[in-house]
């Protein structure tokens, strides 16, 4: 039997879930980058499948062969990196929110780092008028021009998500270099109809 159906497309089912854990990314990561950029893509691939706009969401993901056959713990500040950077690609991507973490940690909790991402998340998510939102997954829809930055994305013709993130400030250690200086980027947002626009930059 063919998968998609049953998985994104159940008749019984007012929703679709994955677990995300993407081999050598999300499963057991080097930086805090490709595995957030590596969800969206994923999520993106899922709301392709769906055909009624029931919202999708990971309902698992975390670093479970970094943890559980390596036996390493990843250092807090970059699992609470990994974590929120995950989060707001699932978000931006298209996602209901911004996807389940299994701890994968000793104990068996989210840090207070990644307690702090979700407030952010919470925080931001009264900004966008959900009742009315249909949004898309933008995928390579999106243009960027300036730094090597990646843009997520998703919107309608009204409304649109976007999260950016540097690749060109990955440290030895895989977490964005604090204290690197902000520089100018452009966008092209498609699909959003003529009109004017509020802009909100949201420091995640």
């Amino acid at each position: 039997m063919p998968l998609p159906g049953p998985i994104f497309r159940h008749p019984d089912l007012d929703f679709a879930s994955l677990h995300l854990y993407e081999e050598g990314t999300i499963d057991d990561p080097s930086d805090t980058v490709a595995p957030a950029l590596g969800a969206a893509r994923i999520v993106g691939e899922a709301l392709g499948e769906i055909r009624d706009g029931r919202p999708f969401l990971d309902s698992e993901h975390g670093p479970i062969h970094s943890f559980k056959d390596k036996k390493i713990t990843l250092p807090e500040p970059f699992d609470d990196e990994y974590f929120r950077h995950l989060q707001w690609a699932h978000l931006a991507a298209g996602g209901a929110g911004g996807g389940m973490r299994w701890p994968n940690r000793t104990p068996h909790v989210l840090t207070p780092g990644m307690r702090r991402a979700q407030r952010s998340l919470a925080d931001f998510l009264p900004l966008i008028d959900w009742v009315s939102f249909r949004r898309a997954h933008l995928g390579n829809k999106m243009r960027v021009s300036g730094p090597d930055a990646a843009a997520v994305a998703c919107g309608d013709d009204s409304q649109a998500v976007v999260w950016l993130v540097r690749r060109d400030t990955i440290g030895r250690n895989g977490m964005l270099r604090a204290g690197a200086a902000p520089v100018p980027a452009t966008l092209e947002l498609p699909g959003l109809a003529r009109g004017t626009y509020r802009v909100i930059a949201w420091d995640t």
